[in-house]
């Protein structure tokens, strides 16, 4: 059988057999052989003759043990889009790249869905644009004061709006739907939330033990505007998974990313990821049968579908998103958007 060597190899099996036999010094054999001294050495010093593998002994992997097992474990289970994963990761580690998981995907050969599997995805309701899955999370204290971010996200076109408040109240969230109402292009039909007391009363008890029945100021804007208020089943943060990845989005790319000195250093930063997001940020989640790449061109996109969803125009809607960052006393965003790209970094 031919002996199949390494494509650097100096030596063949005969020269190595007479390297280990002959006791002439290693100056000498590398002389006569044509070879680095430390060719010859290294062939001395073995027992055998035969070319080993060039593989590394530890081979040290982008994602931890952990990462890799929830990578798998998410994606596996759910079959969410290579995205949708990694940005589930990015929570626990900003640093783990896109590239990274689908490495492991591939390892696994979990990188391409199975067609049952998409057999039976396209069996689940694709919603049009005006569902919005609503959410508050926590943002950094300044000077002793909490700051509270109230977020929302289309289902449809992904495009997101978010605003920073002082408190979590029931005010918050009526003010925070009436900034929804005026920035979403679309007529909003559909709102879900978790059952916390700034979104309902349904789990507020008396003292007799008796469920309140009250409509929260949440309920009555959405019954004043014909909304349907859908709510999660308690203690299911996963069934309104969407608001819970896009507030992980946010954070990695702003108050996890830089540490901020005041509110309005934050706030400003929070607006231009904002304006970059919903105009220039790809998002692999969006239906793939629509064939873009940001939240804005599925806008666009969905407007020239079903215009009768929409209340304004896609460039009436981009004006909006644009004059997010009036207040800020820097460049427009569509003139800035090289240098965000650059400042995301894969985002």
């Amino acid at each position: 059988m031919q002996q199949i060597y390494h494509f650097n190899a100096t030596t063949n099996i005969n020269i190595r057999t007479q390297i280990q036999t002959n006791s002439a010094t290693n100056s000498e054999l590398a002389s006569r052989f044509n070879v680095s001294k430390q060719t010859i050495s290294k062939w001395k010093n073995r027992d055998f003759v035969q070319d080993v593998s060039c593989a590394p002994h530890n081979i040290i992997y982008a994602l931890t043990d952990l990462e890799k097992a929830l990578a798998i474990s998410l994606r596996s289970s759910t079959w969410l889009p290579i995205d949708e994963v990694w940005e589930s990761l990015l929570e626990g580690n900003p640093a783990i790249s896109r590239s990274s998981v689908y490495r492991c995907f591939v390892k696994e050969n979990i990188n391409k869905v199975p067609q049952e599997k998409r057999d039976i995805a396209k069996k689940f309701k694709a919603y049009k644009p005006g569902y919005l899955n609503i959410d508050v999370t926590y943002l950094p204290k300044f000077e002793g004061q909490s700051y509270y971010l109230f977020v929302a996200i289309d289902r449809a076109t992904r495009t997101m709006f978010y605003e920073v408040y002082e408190n979590k109240k029931a005010e918050s969230t009526e003010d925070f739907m009436d900034k929804c109402l005026d920035f979403f292009p679309v007529h909003i039909t559909h709102i879900l939330t978790d059952n916390g007391l700034e979104f309902t009363n349904r789990l507020i008890m008396s003292k007799k033990g008796k469920l309140c029945d009250k409509p929260s100021k949440m309920d009555v804007k959405c019954m004043k505007n014909n909304i349907e208020h859908r709510l999660t089943k308690p203690a299911t943060p996963k069934t309104n998974g969407m608001v819970e990845r896009a507030n992980g989005t946010i954070k990695n790319n702003t108050i996890l990313k830089i540490k901020y000195q005041n509110k309005q250093q934050m706030g400003k930063d929070m607006m231009e990821f904002l304006c970059y997001y919903n105009l220039y940020r790809r998002h692999g989640s969006l239906r793939k049968e629509l064939n873009v790449k940001t939240p804005f061109q599925a806008v666009e996109k969905w407007y020239k579908i079903e215009p009768e969803l929409f209340k304004t125009t896609p460039n009436e809607f981009k004006n909006k998103i644009l004059s997010l960052q009036s207040d800020l006393n820097q460049q427009p965003c569509e003139t800035r958007q090289l240098s965000i790209k650059n400042n995301r970094n894969g985002f």
